[in-house]
């Protein structure tokens, strides 16, 4: 059985309209690998079977524990990390859709430049939205013991 693949979806926040994208399989694929050390320590403080992205909530989640892999990160990383989610990322205006970053890495909306809060949003819900295909179909928590276990073994 296929199941389809959502390749955009619409989300509203703080009154504006975004609209997220598939990554592409081969920047999606390579993202997957580099975030596989970091998930399993940050899914475990997530109940990814009740996960709604249009209905994500900050105030839901332990954020210190969540992101505690990510506080190790190195720079380059994260912005490797962080720069492909928001290319996926365009803003629905009264002139049409305007990426939040463009592909040669400058801002596309430039009041979002300083929103830490909004761009943090947006690079968490591209994120989950390019990556829980992943899971689809599969159990999650003998996915994220098997994640534990191998991570262990290294």
């Amino acid at each position: 059985m296929s199941i389809a693949v959502e390749n955009t979806k619409s989300i509203e926040v703080n009154g504006r309209t975004f609209i997220l994208k598939k990554m592409d399989a081969r920047t999606g694929s390579y993202m997957l690998f580099k975030l596989m050390k970091l998930l399993p320590p940050i899914l475990e403080n997530i109940d990814i079977d009740n996960l709604d992205n249009d209905n994500f909530d900050f105030k839901s989640l332990n954020l210190s524990e969540a992101l505690k892999p990510i506080f190790d990160l190195p720079e380059e990383e994260f912005r490797y990390i962080q720069d492909n989610c928001l290319k996926s990322v365009d803003e629905l205006l009264a002139a049409g859709a305007q990426p939040v970053i463009q592909k040669n890495g400058e801002w596309g909306i430039n009041d979002i430049a300083y929103d830490i809060g909004l761009v943090m949003n947006l690079t968490i819900r591209s994120l989950i939205f390019n990556v829980q295909g992943f899971f689809l179909g599969m159990n999650f928590s003998s996915v994220m013991k098997n994640l534990n276990l191998s991570q262990q073994s290294m």
